[in-house]
């Protein structure tokens, strides 16, 4: 097996990456906007257009650039006469509104394209994620770490959409691989690379700031644990001391990287923020971080009036919406019960139930191996002493750098997500699958070789096909509904709404799957829709209106839906009967609603049996 993987190694990865290309374009093609795209997409193109930063800034723009830059090329008409962009604080939701739906832009064209470069992102990183695992590990393990990144159904789901989630995935592996490389080959050039790497992440999404204190910690177990010092040009050179001599150049390692990438992030900012008035991001400041200590929106709003500080100024005040959001919360339905505060089994639940079990069983495997190993290991060693640990430590991270950075920062950003106070999701993991699959490939490829000096090589082989076929019919099953996927512990996607909503399940993005399903159906003729997501029904549904002059109106009561099939429900206007279709987010998070605040609740519609199941995120019901 390993032989054939070498062979077949170029054509398996190129069908892989295709394999991937198919899956995401059929999905992106089928997805109507889920919430974040609203936001996001009219960003990216004032980002591009208009090098102005005032919509969205509590996200980097790198990827909401990639998402407007091919919207350049399309006769669209963007609001910048409207309230949203003229008077309102980040007004970025009305802003995505009116630009995808009321202003006579084709939103399903703007989708597209402003989706494209994300999922080409997405090939890319597959072809990253081969081309690193390969250079660290083997070839055997570079080839199933790609196999189960190209066909997991959590970044199939996200692959396509204009958020942070994939792009940060991607970004923060960049930053982990080159700075393990530069750990592995220290020179001037990998050092370049690893500063690189870390600013791509800075300008992807603020979550990077995580890797500030990580990468400390490595140098400083490295500074600690390390039997020799490595070479950095002539840095250090007359030093005599190992220690004094690691200390010096991780030492200014560490500053290279932290001050030159801080320096590429205020150039990348300084690209948008041109012709951003000062007015306006003092506007922003004062209004976005109210919790903040007035000294720091003192300096932030002085540093906004200094046009070489303003790009900074706007990259600071971006770190501190984060902060500022996470210490929030958020509505989160988990296993039944419904809160504002986090829930500490959500993420390890998460994880659970939407990882195909088929790598579930692999990820057990590798960790019964990798203990054993360490049992063997210290049995070998009975005369158990400090020292001779010291030094396996110390030869261990000489030859498992890579491995190391990987698996901490595995446990690190872990940690991290259960304390906090965001429970939103999967893909609030996606920074560590990949790290994940990668170690659990390498594992499993030190199984294949060593039973290829066993008699049971040829079960473990047919035992791992057996399983990658498992892994790859979850995928293809749940095809185009990868966002609701979940593994067959609790029976799939379709009862996925009993644990989890939001973009564990429903983002808005079955919306278009709901116009052809009432195509399919002339039955029905009247559909009461509570709607959660980034679409807009009316712009399906509904017909539009224009004023005497034949123009468009473009507003949101622009529409004309007396002769449609749509009916806008809320939750608030009580039990009704005939076609009700509700969003599961809507159905389930209605709970919390009702408890806190006496809010009319879905009860009376939970308990049934839907009439249809759109995706598993829209339920329809017929309610006599």
């Amino acid at each position: 097996m390993i032989i054939f993987f070498e062979r077949h190694r170029r054509l398996i990865v190129i069908l892989l990456l295709l394999a991937k290309f198919s899956f995401g374009l059929f999905a992106m093609i089928g997805d109507a906007a889920i919430v974040d795209e609203i936001a996001h997409i009219p960003a990216g193109y004032s980002y591009m257009a208009y090098s102005d930063y005032r919509l969205n800034p509590e996200h980097p723009p790198l990827l909401k650039d990639l998402a407007g830059l091919p919207l350049l090329a399309l006769d669209v008409d963007f609001p910048k006469d409207h309230i949203s962009w003229t008077t309102d604080v980040n007004g970025q939701w009305e802003s995505g509104w009116h630009f995808l739906y009321h202003y006579g832009n084709d939103a399903d064209q703007i989708l597209f394209f402003a989706r494209l470069p994300l999922l080409m992102l997405s090939i890319l990183f597959g072809a990253l994620i081969y081309i690193f695992t390969r250079k660290f590990f083997s070839t055997t393990s570079a080839l199933l770490a790609t196999f189960f990144y190209t066909l997991s159904p959590n970044f199939l789901a996200h692959s396509h959409l204009v958020t942070t989630d994939m792009g940060i995935a991607t970004a923060i592996f960049l930053a982990l691989a080159s700075f393990a490389w530069f750990i592995r080959h220290p020179s001037y050039l990998t050092l370049f690379w690893a500063t690189l790497g870390l600013a791509v992440a800075h300008i992807t999404k603020f979550s990077s700031v995580l890797l500030i204190p990580f990468y400390f910690g490595i140098l400083f177990i490295l500074l600690v644990v390390q039997k020799n010092s490595p070479t950095l040009g002539h840095l250090g050179q007359n030093i005599k001391s190992i220690f004094w001599k690691k200390f010096w150049i991780y030492a200014f390692s560490y500053v290279v990287i932290m001050a030159g990438s801080i320096l590429i992030v205020w150039i990348f900012y300084t690209l948008h923020t041109i012709n951003f008035p000062a007015e306006k991001q003092i506007e922003l400041i004062n209004v976005s971080i109210p919790n903040a200590p007035d000294f720091v929106r003192n300096i932030l709003v002085e540093m906004s009036k200094n046009k070489i500080l303003q790009p900074l100024a706007q990259y600071i005040l971006g770190v501190a919406m984060v902060f500022n959001r996470v210490s929030g919360g958020n509505t989160t339905f988990f296993f039944g019960q419904v809160t504002n505060q986090s829930f500490p089994l959500y993420f390890p639940a998460s994880y659970l139930l939407k990882t195909p079990l088929a790598f579930l069983i692999l990820l057990f495997l590798s960790i019964l191996a990798l203990s054993k190993d360490i049992i063997v290991s210290g049995l070998k060693d009975r005369a158990f002493k400090i020292r001779s640990l010291w030094k396996k430590l110390s030869d261990y991270l000489s030859s498992h750098i890579t491995e190391l950075i990987f698996f901490l920062f595995i446990l690190y950003y872990s940690y991290i997500s259960v304390t906090g106070n965001l429970n939103l999701g999967i893909r609030h993991l996606f920074p560590i699958l990949p790290l994940i699959y990668i170690l659990v490939s390498k594992k499993t490829s030190d199984i294949l070789i060593f039973l290829t000096s066993k008699r049971t090589k040829r079960l473990g082989k047919y035992i791992l096909a057996l399983l990658l076929v498992w892994f790859a019919s979850s995928t293809i099953n749940t095809a185009p509904n990868f966002l609701s996927y979940h593994n067959e512990i609790i029976g799939g996607g379709q009862n996925a709404y009993k644990y989890f909503t939001d973009s564990n399940v429903d983002w808005g993005q079955d919306l278009k799957r709901l116009n052809t399903w009432l195509a399919k159906h002339p039955e029905v003729e009247n559909l009461k829709l509570d709607y959660f997501g980034g679409g807009e029904p009316r712009y399906y549904l509904c017909a539009r209106y224009y004023d005497e002059d034949g123009q468009l109106i473009k507003s949101s009561a622009g529409y004309n839906c007396e002769n449609s099939v749509y009916q806008k429900w809320e939750v608030d206007r009580g039990p009704t009967k005939g076609w009700i279709a509700v969003s599961v987010t809507f159905l389930q998070n209605a709970q919390w609603y009702h408890k806190l605040l006496g809010q009319p609740d879905y009860d009376w519609l939970r308990d049934q049996e839907p009439y249809a199941k759109i995706g598993n995120s829209i339920f329809v019901y017929w309610v006599r």
